[in-house]
């Protein structure tokens, strides 16, 4: 068989099976030896070991892991709650872990009411709604029903998730926050209210209506360390090897460290480079960190896992119409195409195309809650801090 029969038949080879592969390669010292796995880019990783590194919240106190801090600080604004009757806020960044917070905190607050508000709520019928399911009242009919609620035996705990899901911003969009603060000041010499929201949100109302003031006592949460979320890492990798490969984007300076170690030692460099890039990327975030792992995961062959330090492609030059865009839906936490009208007022398809656009380069996803026609529109949380720097230097916003 000639060179070029060869040639055609690796082509043929290459084009059925569709598939990119690249060489694992360590030598030994003495360079007599190599060891090559082939690994398939991008390959079908099992359900299975997905599941692993689902982003959802924990349930149980004593899987929470790097916020010893925070709910003994929870602990301190519920004792200071007895004697100044203020209410608490939690704020956080999309992906911070507040909800599985607040779980971890219910031995704090055993009788707490948890209202999850998951979807945005417009008209005060749906708020009465959902806080009668909290404060035990059927008998509501309005928000002044609440204000003057009948005598508990107990204590109560209100947990309020997503507060900035009671807001619209535009004219007269924040007369509902406005009640529900209200109803918080009514109320707070019988109920603990605990408030969550996110930071960008939280930004925002600080700079519009002064939302801040009406909680003396506020927990931000403070990025997840280093050396926990790589604890997380391992603690979820149980039963699998993992095998780090080199990344596309090479120093020369790890370049230069791998050609003189041995086999061991370049796993050693090879993974301290990963995790270097994962906490830049991440920042503490750590659903962010779960997320950027997941896409970092080349192929898993029986027990072992291959990783490849994942790369996020550049988003490119926004258009202001789009900056505003992602941030009035970082204002909101998610929001629908009605709403987004409601708040640009651009035009009802003008808003779709930018938003189906915004689809397309993978800087949203759309979310359809229970119940709901319509989709919600989130950021995606691995392109979540390119768009928070064009924010901030195009739109200058300062956002802490």
């Amino acid at each position: 068989m000639d060179i070029k029969n060869i040639f055609y038949r690796i082509k043929d080879f290459v084009l059925h099976y569709g598939k990119l592969s690249y060489d694992f390669l360590f030598t030994d010292e003495k360079e007599e030896k190599s060891v090559i796995e082939q690994v398939e880019e991008r390959a079908e990783i099992p359900e299975s070991y997905l599941q692993r590194f689902r982003l959802h919240p924990l349930q149980e106190a004593n899987q929470l892991q790097g916020r010893d801090e925070e709910l003994a600080m929870m602990q301190r604004a519920y004792e200071n709650w007895k004697i100044s009757r203020s209410p608490l806020l939690i704020v956080g960044e999309f992906g911070a872990g507040m909800t599985s917070l607040l779980n971890a905190g219910t031995h704090i607050y055993p009788h707490a009411k948890i209202l999850e508000n998951k979807s945005n709520i417009s008209t005060s019928d749906e708020l009465v709604t959902e806080l009668k399911k909290g404060l035990n009242y059927p008998e509501a009919r309005t928000l002044k029903d609440l204000n003057t609620l009948p005598k508990q035996d107990n204590e109560q705990v209100i947990i309020f998730e997503n507060i900035e899901r009671l807001f619209l911003r535009k004219i007269h969009g924040f007369n509902l926050l406005e009640d529900f603060l209200l109803l918080i000041h009514a109320t707070k010499k019988d109920i603990f209210w605990v408030a969550t929201i996110n930071q960008y949100s939280y930004y925002y109302l600080n700079q519009v209506i002064g939302f801040g003031s009406n909680f003396l006592s506020v927990i931000r949460l403070n990025p997840i360390k280093k050396e926990l979320i790589e604890e997380v890492i391992t603690e979820r990798n149980k039963g699998y090897e993992c095998v780090y490969l080199k990344p596309a984007t090479l120093s020369g300076t790890l370049a230069q460290q791998l050609k003189s170690a041995d086999a061991s030692n370049k796993q050693e460099l090879l993974k301290n480079d990963f995790f270097n890039k994962l906490h830049t990327f991440a920042g503490g975030n750590i659903s962010q960190a779960m997320l950027f792992w997941k896409r970092s995961v080349a192929y898993i062959k029986e027990k072992r896992v291959y990783v490849k330090a994942y790369e996020p492609k550049p988003i490119g030059q926004l258009s202001l119409e789009e900056l505003f865009v992602l941030e009035a839906i970082l204002q909101h936490t998610s929001l629908s195409n009605q709403e987004l009208y409601a708040i640009l007022r651009n035009s009802n398809k003008g808003s779709k195309l930018i938003l189906e656009k915004l689809m397309e380069n993978d800087l949203l996803y759309a979310k359809y809650y229970e119940g709901e026609f319509e989709p919600e529109y989130q950021i995606n949380l691995l392109h979540l801090n390119a768009v928070k720097a064009q924010i901030h230097a195009r739109l200058n916003r300062n956002i802490k």
